[in-house]
C-alpha cells in the first residue's frame, strides 16, 4: 500500500459505466484517494489505470447490506452515487435502485464521521407527478437524499454522449442492421452533453464543496430526436428511411420490444418521450454557474462514430 497522504477520500458507487470511468479519470488528476464500490472488482480492473499506484482502490461490496455500505464509506469525505437503470428486470426495479438505495445510502453516509458531500446522479426532468416510473423514482431518490443528508449536490444530465455512450453507439448498430427506422417521439427535444464536461462539473463541485444545489447539465445546443438520428446517419455515411410514428403506435412497438432481455424500447421510455422535452430548465444551476463551457457534440461524435462507416474509421 502507498503511504501517500491524499487530500480527500472519495467513494463511488456505479463507477463501472462510461460516466463513472470519465469521472475517475478526471478526479485521479487531483490528490484524491478514490474508492470504487464493485460487485466484482476483478471485472473493474481497467479503472485502476486512471490513477497512480494504490490511488484507486476497488472494493467488493453488497449494496443490499447496510454493514457493507457502512464499512465502505467509513473513511470517505465525498460519496458519488451513479447507480441507475434504464429499464426494469425481474431482479432490478426502479423503486429499489433509484429510491430505496439512495435512501439507505444517504442515511448511512450522514452518520459517517468523515462525510462532507454527497453527489447524486438523477435525471433531467425528474418530477413527482410523472407517469413514468423511471422519472418518478428518480425524483423520489432526490427527495430522500435531501431529507437525509444536508450537504448534497444533485446532478441531472440530459443524454450523455462519448466514446462508450448508450445512445449514438446503440443507434449506429441499429441502422447498420435495419434499412427503415420507425421513430417514436421524433420531435421530442434533447440537449446532449459530453461525458468529460460532466466529469469536470463533478470535479468543480468537489473542489468548491458546492452543496444544497441541483445542477441541470445539458450541452450548448438543443436537437430533436429526429435531428440527432439524421446527424448520426450523416456522420456514419449511411442512408436510411426514417419514419416518425405516433405515440400510440410507439406503445404497441414497445410492448413487444420490452420483452427482450436488453429491450430497445419500453413502454416507460415511450411515456418519457411523450411527457415532453429533455432540456435544461431555468430553475436550477447549470454549467454556466460552474464556469464550464460545454462542448458541441458535433465536434465529439466524429471521433468515435467513424468505426460505423462503410469502410470503417479510415473513411473520409
Amino acid at each position: 500500500m502507498s503511504s501517500k497522504n491524499y487530500s480527500r477520500t472519495i467513494g463511488i458507487f456505479g463507477a463501472s459505466g462510461f460516466i463513472g470511468e470519465s469521472i475517475i479519470q478526471r478526479l485521479a488528476r487531483n490528490n484524491y484517494k478514490i474508492k470504487v464500490a464493485s460487485r466484482n472488482p476483478y471485472l473493474s480492473q481497467n479503472l485502476r489505470v486512471s490513477g497512480d499506484t494504490a490511488q484507486i482502490e476497488l472494493i467488493k461490496i453488497n449494496i443490499h447490506s447496510d454493514t457493507s455500505i457502512q464499512n465502505f464509506l467509513d473513511d470517505c469525505d465525498v460519496c458519488i452515487n451513479l447507480i441507475g437503470i434504464l429499464y426494469e428486470k425481474s431482479s432490478q426495479k426502479f423503486e429499489d435502485i433509484h429510491y430505496k438505495f439512495p435512501n439507505t445510502l444517504s442515511k448511512i453516509f450522514s452518520s459517517s464521521k468523515h462525510s462532507k458531500l454527497l453527489i447524486h446522479f438523477s435525471a433531467l426532468g425528474a418530477k413527482a407527478n410523472s407517469n413514468s416510473k423511471y422519472i418518478s423514482s428518480k425524483y423520489a431518490g432526490e427527495e430522500a437524499i435531501k431529507k437525509n443528508f444536508s450537504n448534497y449536490a444533485i446532478i441531472r444530465p440530459s443524454i450523455v454522449i462519448g466514446p462508450k455512450d448508450n445512445f449514438f453507439n446503440m443507434f449506429a448498430k441499429l441502422v447498420n442492421i435495419f434499412p427503415v427506422i420507425p421513430l417514436v417521439g421524433a420531435e421530442t427535444k434533447f440537449q446532449p452533453v459530453y461525458v468529460n464536461d460532466i466529469a469536470e462539473a463533478v470535479n468543480i463541485i468537489i473542489e468548491n464543496n458546492l452543496s444544497k444545489q441541483i445542477f441541470e447539465l445539458g450541452g450548448p445546443k438543443i436537437f430533436s430526436f429526429l435531428e440527432l438520428i439524421k446527424m448520426l446517419l450523416t456522420e456514419i455515411r449511411k442512408k436510411r428511411i426514417i419514419i416518425p410514428i405516433p405515440f400510440s403506435m410507439g406503445k404497441i412497438q414497445a410492448f413487444f420490444l420490452q420483452m427482450f432481455p436488453k429491450p430497445l424500447l419500453t413502454l416507460d421510455q415511450v411515456q418519457i418521450l411523450q411527457e415532453g422535452d429533455n432540456i435544461v430548465s431555468d430553475q436550477n444551476k447549470t454549467f454556466e454557474d460552474l464556469q464550464i463551457k460545454p462542448k458541441n457534440i458535433e465536434s465529439i461524435i466524429s471521433g468515435y462514430l467513424k468505426v460505423y462507416r462503410p469502410t470503417g474509421q479510415f473513411t473520409d
